[in-house]
């Protein structure tokens, strides 16, 4: 079994902060993709690679799972996907995990709050798939 320290050492201090790792598969002979997960009372991550590229989500049981650069973004809206990279630097997203934990919680812990992340997200994601489908006609997407 794989653990955090092996695969995303820069996110470490989550295990101080009290999650858990619940679940992980690695795969060498698929381009070294793995999967973690670390559950914790407030919110879990989720760190994947995938070819190459590493993806951390976030989970709140109101929300489910989105990409952490979203609940950076909504906390601190100085912080642009732009800032962050293109797929979003790793270490520099467990940085600012590490720097917004407090911030987190509290977004966690507001119904109003929580509410305005998800409208935050679904505006995130319908941009997103703008940007995807931008030239593609709805009758040609399926």
């Amino acid at each position: 079994m794989i653990s955090l320290i092996d695969i995303a050492p820069a996110f470490s201090f989550v295990l101080e902060k009290g999650l858990v790792q619940s679940s992980a598969t690695y795969d060498p002979k698929a381009f070294g993709n793995f999967y973690l997960v670390l559950n914790g009372k407030v919110f879990s991550l989720r760190i994947e690679q995938d070819r190459g590229q590493v993806f951390i989500d976030i989970h709140n049981d109101l929300i489910g799972w989105c990409k952490l650069e979203y609940i950076i973004e909504f906390i601190d809206s100085s912080l642009r996907e732009e800032n962050l990279g293109a797929p979003p630097n790793p270490t520099r997203l467990a940085n600012l995990l590490k720097e917004k934990w407090a911030e987190i919680e509290t977004v966690f812990n507001d119904k109003k709050r929580i509410q305005a992340l998800k409208n935050f997200i679904q505006k995130k994601t319908d941009n997103l798939l703008k940007k995807i489908f931008h030239n593609t006609s709805a009758d040609q997407r399926f």
